[in-house]
């Protein structure tokens, strides 16, 4: 039996391979949304083409003719171009806020926008993050997630939306910073990281395909923005460990000290990322947690399933 026709962009992207095949053994029909010409997701399901963000209202209303549900992932969340603020905020921001405008007008079911933890902090800060600490986005990304956020809550007064705002997800075929930690924990060589103290939360990609269709499913979560992380944060040698482990490795981490390895960094030139490998970065779940969802207990486990699947 269907429970409704959902359509999800971006879902050819990282989230979405994984996202359509669950959504679809729920119940849901499914269709993709891309705004590359020909783009495909990996499973079998039809994609149609997302209008461009300065399109008229009218293509925003046309496309989602039909459907029931919208799962907003399509966004940009690395680029060196000249115009980068311009480019997030037209793609990350004035997208989301069109599709939103053109739900109120079309949906019977639920909006539910993938925003980032970006939207409300940098990439580390001091103490927990929850829901309840002020917004403070650091860069061009997060503005444009929490302008998008803003416009939402503007477009759809019957409040039947959910914003996520995941941490670092972890899964089969990850980019971004987890990408560089596999890269590394690739190197046959001991690894200087055993003293790195840095707490970082991070997500299981299951888990938050799991939090999406509980958005899509529980009216707890109308109009609500939340943090979506697994239940323990983690360091970056625990997750370098876990991964050597998923490739049969012992661990492989010496101890150097970290005003050492920092100032490696700076003559390298790579103290930002520095600052993210051993900053912190804590995010709670409690709020989501509270509406039914269900967190993943053990961050390390999943990461060295995720590698022993052999689809990273």
């Amino acid at each position: 039996m269907v429970k409704g026709k959902v359509l999800v962009t971006g879902a050819s992207g990282f989230i979405g391979q994984e996202l359509v095949p669950y959504l679809k053994a729920a119940g849901y029909q499914v269709t993709g949304a891309s705004r590359a010409a020909g783009n495909r997701t990996t499973q079998p399901v039809d994609v149609v083409h997302l209008p461009s963000p300065d399109a008229p209202n009218e293509a925003f209303e046309q496309i989602l003719a039909g459907y029931d549900h919208v799962v907003h992932l399509a966004a940009i969340a690395h680029t060196h171009l000249p115009d980068a603020a311009k480019l997030y905020h037209d793609v990350n921001c004035l997208l989301a806020a069109k599709l939103a405008r053109a739900a109120d007008k079309t949906l019977s079911g639920k909006f539910v926008f993938l925003s980032s933890i970006r939207a409300q902090s940098g990439p580390t800060q001091d103490g927990t993050v929850t829901e309840l600490s002020p917004p403070q986005p650091t860069d061009d990304y997060g503005r444009a997630k929490l302008a998008a956020e803003a416009e939402i809550g503007r477009a759809l007064p019957r409040r039947n939306f959910t914003i996520l705002r995941p941490v670092l997800v972890y899964g089969p075929g990850v980019k971004g910073n987890m990408a560089v930690l596999i890269k590394l924990a690739a190197l046959k060589i001991p690894l200087p990281l055993k003293s790195l103290a840095g707490q970082r939360s991070v997500l299981d990609r299951s888990a938050l395909c799991r939090a999406i269709l509980h958005s899509l499913q529980s009216t707890n979560t109308d109009g609500g923005i939340y943090i979506v992380a697994d239940r323990e944060p983690m360091t970056a040698a625990g997750i370098v460990s876990a991964i050597r482990r998923g490739m049969g490795w012992d661990a492989g981490l010496f101890t150097l000290p970290a005003p050492l390895l920092h100032l490696a960094a700076l003559i390298t030139g790579q103290n930002q990322r520095w600052q993210t490998l051993n900053g912190n970065l804590v995010a709670r779940a409690a709020l989501l947690e509270s509406t039914g969802w269900k967190p993943t207990d053990d961050s390390a486990l999943r990461i060295q399933q995720s590698v022993l699947s052999k689809a990273i």
